[in-house]
């Protein structure tokens, strides 16, 4: 029986030697061993109300994600992911200089997975701070656009303040606590639950890992209003220095458009503003701020609300006119009352206005007039001259007698 064992040993060991080798080319031909690489793997803490119960927080300076290598055979490799590996860092083993190894061990396949390369991040290095507090205004800021023809108005928020704590070098960063109000296509004012974010300086969000909010909710609430184009008419006030007048008033644009409740756009076919004179001497070349003049409920639809104005102002004048009887209209005169001038001659009247309309005026454009509005009886009587003109007036007002007789 030995000997048939050991005959032909040599040939036995070598045949097993052959299938070893076949066995394990086929498997790597079928199956073969494969390589992945998975970066920016997110390192899990343990352990790290080691330091929050201290009142302390932390900020990490290094290795709060990794890149590794990993060596298995194809058929575990189509199977497995970044999340199959337990990529860990326990801060129960914190050293002196705040630092900690970082564990890569596999869910999963764990005699099957080989860590080829444990990559150039193998430590979490943290900083560790006290906690923080300051408060903030909540802003909303809104996202998207309105459904047309309507306008944003108000935007408020409750609470208005936040209480926000966390490392100090976090705290320190931060600009302002948005909400971001979702307005795409909105028609009608609305309320809605949001979650503070916080920004740097330069508008980006900043992390909210260790940061404590006092509220997670805040209502917002957004006002929307129906837009309308209405005329902008500019009322001149006040009196420019003495001996000036105002003779021109222009400005653009002409119509503007607002946003405001239904019951007072129901009301409004015109938005009029004021503008003082008071003391002017000369032409007013200005910007007028539509925002500081209309009142808070009503609200301008667009970017620029800055109206261009050009007052003139001109130096008051004099001229000598001299006209006749028969060129001054009687007005109001009872038809049962016949009138007669007794003044005779020319009668000078003295005009007072800006010299480019004093120039305008002469006898025939002067058209004076006597009202006899009141008068219904017989007899003389001494009339004021008056005229029309704008921007004019007669000083030392010259009078002409007048006879009304009732006819007979």
């Amino acid at each position: 029986m030995k000997e048939k064992l050991t005959r032909n040993i040599g040939v036995k060991i070598l045949s097993v030697v052959i299938a070893a080798i076949l066995w394990l080319v086929i498997t790597n031909t079928n199956d073969p061993i494969r390589y992945e690489t998975f970066t920016d793997v997110p390192v899990n803490i343990k352990n790290e109300d080691i330091i929050i119960t201290k009142n302390q927080s932390y900020e990490i300076i290094e290795g709060e994600t990794i890149s590794f290598k990993v060596a298995a055979r194809r058929s575990i490799m189509e199977n497995i992911s970044a999340s199959d590996f337990d990529v860990s860092a326990d801060f129960a083993h914190l050293s002196s200089v705040n630092s900690v190894n970082i564990t890569i061990t596999p869910k999963r396949y764990k005699d099957e997975i080989e860590i080829v390369d444990r990559g150039d991040v193998q430590h979490m290095i943290v900083s560790i701070e006290e906690i923080h507090k300051e408060q903030f205004k909540v802003n909303v800021v809104d996202k998207g656009k309105v459904a047309e023809g309507f306008f944003l108005g108000n935007k408020s928020a409750k609470p208005n303040i936040i209480l926000v704590s966390g490392p100090k070098s976090r705290i320190e960063k931060i600009k302002q606590v948005v909400v971001e109000a979702d307005v795409e296509g909105a028609s009608k004012s609305n309320i809605q639950i949001l979650g503070p974010m916080a920004l740097d300086e330069e508008g980006n969000v900043i992390d909210a890992t260790r940061l404590t909010f006092s509220t997670y909710f805040i209502e917002v609430g957004l006002d929307l209003y129906k837009i309308k184009e209405v005329p902008l008419k500019i009322n001149i006030t006040g009196k420019p220095a003495d001996g000036y007048v105002v003779t021109g008033v222009e400005y653009e644009p002409k119509t503007v458009e607002i946003a405001a409740e239904d019951s007072i756009l129901d009301n409004l076919e015109i938005l009029e503003v004021t503008w003082d004179v008071t003391g002017a001497r000369e032409n007013i070349e200005e910007y007028l701020d539509l925002d500081e003049k209309v009142d808070e409920e009503i609200h301008l639809v667009g970017e620029d609300n800055n109206v261009s104005i050009n007052i003139k102002i001109e130096k008051l004048e004099s001229k000598e006119v001299s006209i006749w009887p028969n060129d001054i209209e009687i007005k109001n005169k009872s038809d049962n009352l016949n009138a007669e001038f007794i003044t005779k001659g020319p009668i000078k009247v003295n005009i007072k206005g800006p010299a480019s309309k004093l120039d305008e005026i002469n006898r025939n454009t002067l058209k004076p007039f006597i009202n006899l509005s009141g008068y219904s009886s017989s007899g003389t009587y001494f009339l004021d001259i008056q005229t029309e003109l704008s921007d004019t007036e007669i000083y030392d007002t010259p009078k002409v007698v007048l006879s009304l007789e009732k006819e007979q």
